[in-house]
């Protein structure tokens, strides 16, 4: 991979250190399943919503599956057999492509690196700033772990239509895990497909914490709060964000049968401490939730290793 130095531009973005703040009351929030059936491994089918105008913090986090260790070969190439659109011999259509990549900042433990590819669905400019580092056209942004074994890739996100994907560092015998459902935070719009819209991110290294403004208004704070083999989760804190009338986080993945998804099953506790009940993902019916996780009980032919995605611990303001 070919890494290069971006050229600067010095500012600050204002906020960088806006304080997560936990302290509210545990609430359940209302879970929308606008999920529909295909026979395409490579269409997000997969779609659901949080929403609440009282949420003000929660948790993301990212399992590797409980059937890891019966992993014998880890599938993670594209499969276009049952879709009805052309593909060019990689899931973007570009497998032979090397984007250009900086590192934008580094220290004995962890690295964040930016992505610049040819085009973007949603060509906005969001700026990224680190200290006295701007970038304005990075689509993607990566936080690695340093480890005995090398860098690991964990989090990323793409500045411009706000989704990120999460995974745990990977089981001693596997040298990665792969990323799976993806997840957005913050007043999710829809168009050709959903996003939100930032207005500036920035990054705090003392906090590994991303700050994030919204061209809506308001801004969230995330932060990483757990990386370990097998799992990673990130606090999110909301402040001065308007959602009487838009989703506040939202998750997309994919699903064919239970055998053949990114995620299978929605697990549900529908207020905090009541038991959880499991049903087939593209079935859900909307209600309440506590927390919610969208998990796979057997090993998929897509993204064996891929992790088990959710909500949690959701704290009123």
């Amino acid at each position: 991979m070919t890494l290069f130095r971006f050229g600067a531009l010095a500012g600050l973005l204002a906020g960088l250190a806006l304080a997560p703040a936990f302290a509210g009351e545990p609430i359940s929030v209302d879970l929308h399943n606008k999920s529909y059936v295909t026979k395409c491994a490579e269409e997000d089918n997969v779609y659901y919503t949080l929403t609440s105008p009282k949420v003000a913090s929660f948790v993301v986090e990212a399992k590797t599956p409980a059937y890891v260790d019966t992993i014998v070969r880890d599938i993670r190439a594209p499969d276009f057999s049952g879709c009805n659109f052309g593909h060019s011999g990689g899931a973007d259509g570009a497998s032979h492509y090397t984007p250009p990549t900086a590192t934008l900042w580094e220290d004995d433990e962890y690295i964040l690196k930016g992505v610049v590819y040819p085009d973007f669905w949603r060509p906005t400019v969001v700026p990224v700033t680190i200290g006295k580092l701007t970038q304005n056209f990075l689509h993607l942004v990566q936080l690695w772990r340093k480890t005995p074994a090398g860098p690991i890739e964990f989090l990323v996100f793409y500045p411009q239509d706000g989704y990120w994907r999460l995974k745990a560092l990977p089981p001693f015998r596997m040298r990665e895990v792969a990323y799976g459902s993806s997840f957005l935070i913050g007043p999710v719009e829809e168009s050709t497909r959903p996003f939100v819209a930032y207005k500036t991110v920035g990054f705090d290294p003392a906090k590994l914490a991303f700050t994030l403004e919204f061209a809506r208004g308001g801004k969230a704070v995330v932060t990483l709060k757990e990386l370990t083999v097998g799992n990673a989760a990130v606090e999110v804190a909301l402040d001065g964000v308007d959602l009487s009338s838009l989703p506040f986080a939202a998750l997309r993945s994919m699903y064919v049968a239970p055998g053949n998804a990114d995620t299978a099953q929605t697990v549900v506790r529908a207020t905090p401490g009541a038991a959880p009940t499991s049903t087939v993902v593209v079935d859900y019916k909307d209600g309440k939730a506590a927390s919610v996780s969208f998990d796979r009980p057997q090993p998929s032919t897509h993204n064996t290793s891929a992790p088990d995605v959710g909500f949690r611990d959701f704290r009123d303001r």
